[in-house]
């Protein structure tokens, strides 16, 4: 038990990231910068949260009557077990499989469950962030619902600490024993791939689940639980624990209460047990990447060692860097990329509901038949509107994607070959752009051009064509290349895994907040001038566009001048 708590203090002080800061000053901003994210997280995660905190205030006093108040509270924890079940896979293989400190702690005197153990307690810590935003609000909008008493609070408080805990245990026994028997997917590049999946259907299905709950009646959900008695029976069978839960909230009995935990701490043995057995093989057989190899045809060889232009050279090999390396392809290339796909897959989702409702009320008889459309779209207003939400979705995009953000950083210790190589600095600055102002351009132009034309077809001004081609390009260039110089600035060169060099890189997080205010004194401006001034929307637009022309050149200027210095005398950071 020593060892145990001496090792998860340990994994807790030198986290992602942590690990390689040489100052409390570095540490310091790590810190503020991982409370920035937590904070940010939340805000997100805060609707659903009011939502849940209504269910569970409105569901008692609708269901009570009806004696299915334990029903709502078991269906719901029925719900977050999942939830922490499927948020736990990726967790636990980045934890336990692809964390970098393994090759560390393995020949240390540590026996695999203390290994696990202490692992297995880090990852519990990541999911009460969930806990307090999703099943938290529940049960409070439930427990002042039914005006409960003392024993009710101690035992939510109780069951909020230990509720995470058997779904965990599911989701690492899994992983374990996926890994232990399936040899062939020990190498990181597929589990990287597999987890950012595995983050990506938990996301969408938590903005699923918000989206439908907000449109749920309390006739719905009783329907919904009465439909899922069957399943529920299933859950009871897969969670022993799940009816002693319930039953210590909804009756606050506290002899339950000590029944639910005695069987978590039996469900955790076993589990301690069983990670003895299957964790360690399997983590010495993991191996770093997957290659194939072959000899070369003649025309390949004479092919690649064909004289290129410097920079396109530079830029390819740039590219072929953020594809093949998967932390970076998931983080830098697919999240600007499929972000705006499934954002647009809502908005379609919503305009063809829209349109069935309008062909029902014969809204849409007068919206097109009689030409209403049409008119709607003539004049300014509609004009600015355009300009103004393809500025907003220039400003959003920067968020997403950090290519440049991150481009000195990604080079790590092989920054000091950016020095050796017989190549320019001015050069190697034009080609680190490249991949980011394509796939930041890539996320954003096709969207704006494809619902502007079809706004033209509608009766759109055809020059807010060409206005919203001109402001996302400009702020794409202006962002991009104030990214690369925040990040010449204030590199992230020491790091022991590709992931730590994103994640853990606080700059990259500074420099889009940064992008993100500039973008709202734009789109301000342009309001002030519009809304408040009066200007006409051309010259309005016009003038947004010279301004951001003028902020674009100006960064371009001192990522050019000040870049190339910075290179110079750049050391390890």
């Amino acid at each position: 038990m020593r060892n145990l708590w001496i090792l998860t203090r340990f994994l807790l002080k030198s986290g992602p990231g942590k690990s390689n800061q040489k100052s409390g000053k570095k540490k310091a901003f790590s810190d503020g910068g991982r409370i920035v994210v937590y904070l940010l997280l939340g805000v997100c995660l805060l609707p659903v949260s009011v939502l849940l905190f209504f269910l569970g205030y409105s569901g008692y006093t609708f269901l009570q009557p009806l004696g299915l108040e334990t029903l709502l509270i078991e269906f719901v924890c029925a719900i977050g077990m999942m939830v922490i079940f499927f948020y736990g896979l990726p967790l636990f293989l980045s934890e336990y499989y692809m964390d970098s400190d393994l090759v560390k702690l393995l020949p240390l005197p540590f026996t695999p469950a203390q290994i696990v153990g202490a692992k297995g307690f880090c990852c519990l810590l990541n999911e009460y962030y969930l806990i307090v935003l999703l099943f938290f609000p529940f049960l409070l909008g439930y427990g002042i619902s039914a005006k409960m008493g003392i024993f009710y609070w101690i035992n939510m408080i109780l069951a909020c600490l230990i509720f995470p805990v058997v779904p965990l245990v599911y989701a690492a026994v899994l992983t374990m024993l996926v890994m232990r028997l399936f040899k062939n997917i020990r190498n990181k590049d597929f589990l990287s791939y597999l987890g950012f999946a595995a983050s990506l259907i938990f996301a969408i299905g938590i903005n699923v689940f918000s989206r439908s709950i907000g449109n749920f009646e309390m006739q719905d959900i009783m329907n919904l639980m009465e439909s899922q008695k069957g399943t529920l029976r299933a859950f009871r069978t897969i969670f022993p624990n799940l009816p002693l839960m319930t039953g210590s909230l909804a009756d606050a009995s506290f002899l339950k209460m000590i029944l639910y935990i005695a069987t978590t701490a039996v469900i955790l043995a076993v589990f301690f047990a069983l990670a003895w057995k299957i964790y360690l093989p399997a983590v010495l057989g993991m191996s770093e990447t997957t290659s194939e190899k072959r000899i070369l045809s003649k025309e390949e060889v004479t092919r690649t060692v064909k004289s290129k232009n410097p920079v396109r050279t530079y830029a390819m090999i740039e590219w072929k860097k953020l594809y093949r390396t998967p932390a970076w392809f998931m983080n830098c290339v697919l999240m600007p990329l499929i972000w705006p796909v499934f954002m647009l897959g809502i908005a379609l989702i919503s305009i063809i509901s829209s349109l069935g409702m309008a062909k029902t009320t014969g809204l849409w008889t007068r919206l097109v038949a009689d030409g209403t459309i049409f008119r709607l779209l003539k004049g300014e207003l509609p004009v600015a509107v355009a300009v103004l939400t393809a500025a907003g979705i220039a400003v959003m995009m920067s968020m997403f994607c950090v290519i440049s953000a991150t481009a000195m950083s990604r080079k790590g210790s092989e920054y000091i070959y950016m020095k050796c190589i017989p190549m320019s600095y001015h050069d190697q600055i034009r080609a680190m752009l490249v991949s980011g102002i394509l796939i930041s351009l890539l996320g954003t132009l096709p969207y704006s051009l494809v619902f502007n034309m079809i706004a033209v077809v509608f009766g759109l001004h055809p020059a807010t064509l060409l206005y919203t081609t001109a402001i996302t390009v400009l702020f794409t260039l202006f962002v991009n290349y104030e990214q690369l110089l925040f990040d010449l600035a204030f590199p992230k060169l020491n790091w022991e895994n590709e992931t730590a060099a994103i994640k853990s890189n606080n700059r990259s997080l500074i420099s889009v907040l940064i992008d993100l205010t500039v973008g709202a004194i734009l789109i301000g401006a342009g309001y002030l001038l519009y809304g408040k001034l009066q200007l006409n929307i051309h010259i309005t637009t016009s003038v947004m566009i010279l301004l951001t022309a003028v902020l674009t050149f100006a960064m371009r200027t001192a990522l050019f001048k000040w870049g190339v210095q910075v290179m110079e005398h750049l050391e390890s950071a």
